[in-house]
């Protein structure tokens, strides 16, 4: 098994190839864009093989889910924050107690109930087009949320959810 810098280093690199490959290829985008929809994802596996095993649901779904949430927003740089914390962001009131919504701890509850990182993908999905919708893709750490994703468990589902409950940006 790797190390976690090890993985850091490896995730960091695949999103920063995605971005820059996404930014100047349009047929790149165009196949990392079907990589989270089942019917057409084998369409990136030629890309997708370079960083990650597809034999493996588990670590295939979510390079492509990653892939295919940067190709979709346009993304130009790798953001800063936890997916919690974007999450609350998506539902910020003026008063900055968006994470109280209740639709806003529904869609953190689903993600955080879920057993491993297959279906975690799969309820990601919909969080990641919320979050484009929202115009925040730039501000998600998709680095960390592949990374997360790979190391699936519940102290990084208590990691999103701390991230998710704090009220201020300054107290992560």
């Amino acid at each position: 098994m790797q190390n976690a810098d090890s993985i850091r280093v490896k995730t960091d690199r695949f999103i920063q190839y995605i971005i820059e490959n996404c930014a100047k290829d349009k047929g790149f985008a165009a196949l990392i864009k079907r990589a989270d929809n089942p019917n057409t994802e084998y369409y990136s596996w030629e890309i997708l093989a370079r960083f990650t095993d597809l034999t493996r649901d588990s670590q295939r779904l979510p390079y492509a889910y990653i892939a295919a949430a940067i190709a979709d927003g346009k993304v130009q740089q790798n953001g800063t924050q936890n997916i919690g914390r974007v999450l609350a962001k998506c539902y910020d009131s003026p008063n900055g107690e968006g994470n109280q919504e209740e639709q806003a701890k529904l869609r953190l509850r689903r993600l955080l109930a879920c057993q491993n990182s297959v279906e975690a993908c799969a309820v990601l999905r919909g969080l990641l087009s919320l979050i484009r919708a929202k115009s925040l893709a730039e501000q998600l750490d998709y680095a960390e949320l592949l990374e997360n994703l790979i190391y699936f468990n519940d102290t990084i589902k208590a990691r999103w959810a701390m991230a998710f409950y704090r009220s201020e940006v300054g107290d992560e």
